[in-house]
């Protein structure tokens, strides 16, 4: 037969014991969980560490870039002065050919020569003259556009004002006598008031650059 006092002893060592083990149980898994919750928190701002990196290392390269983009001479200009072919002769521009432009909208004429920038090498540049900055950007644009750059069009087939296509590519031989097909001469154009000028060069800074030098000459009336 049970004894009741022996089994209320019973329970009340029981409880205890058990009381003792769902505390350690307790301990270890909020012990579990402050680790858990340190990893995840070491993850995240490891995270975001790297995240920041990555901004900041964007926006200087975004920075640099505009910095170069607002160094660059800009490629349309509008000013109240109105250009002559005489303002580049007058610098030492030195013209080898006067253009047809009967089939070149909105131009009044278009000379083709060289210049040494700085008394240098010299460099082909083809001028075109409009009665206006708003004539050059409205019907010139698409003529320059078309033969310069690394896309520009080489062949008489191609362009759609062909005077002076010859005289816009070069052989593209290099002096390690490599190459040979026809190339781009004018890297790229400016339209500066009333004239849309093409400038030789290799890429679009160098193009850009020397624009800048005869427009700079003719501005301040430098003669090279």
């Amino acid at each position: 037969m049970n004894n009741p006092r022996s089994q209320k002893w019973f329970k009340v060592q029981r409880d205890p014991l058990s009381q003792r083990a769902l505390n350690k149980l307790n301990l270890k898994t909020i012990r579990s969980n402050r680790k858990n919750d340190a990893g995840k928190l070491f993850v995240s701002l490891f995270l975001l560490g790297l995240l920041l990196t990555i901004l900041t290392s964007a926006c200087s390269e975004t920075s640099d870039t505009n910095d170069e983009q607002s160094q660059q001479f800009p490629k349309i200009t509008d000013t109240e002065r109105l250009f002559t072919a005489e303002d580049f002769l007058s610098i030492g521009f030195k013209q080898s050919k006067e253009y047809d432009v009967a089939e070149l909208p909105g131009a009044i004429s278009a000379i083709y020569g060289f210049w040494k920038p700085g008394g240098g090498e010299s460099v082909d540049y083809e001028i075109r003259f409009y009665t206006s900055h708003d004539d050059a950007v409205t019907n010139g644009t698409f003529f320059a556009d078309e033969v310069t750059g690394p896309d520009g069009a080489v062949s008489d087939k191609d362009v759609t004002w062909k005077e002076g296509t010859r005289d816009r590519r070069t052989s593209g031989f290099t002096s390690n006598g490599g190459g040979g097909s026809l190339a781009v001469k004018y890297a790229d154009y400016i339209i500066h008031s009333n004239i849309i000028m093409l400038c030789q060069g290799r890429d679009k800074d160098q193009s850009l650059e020397r624009c800048e030098s005869i427009i700079n000459a003719v501005t301040e009336g430098t003669r090279s």
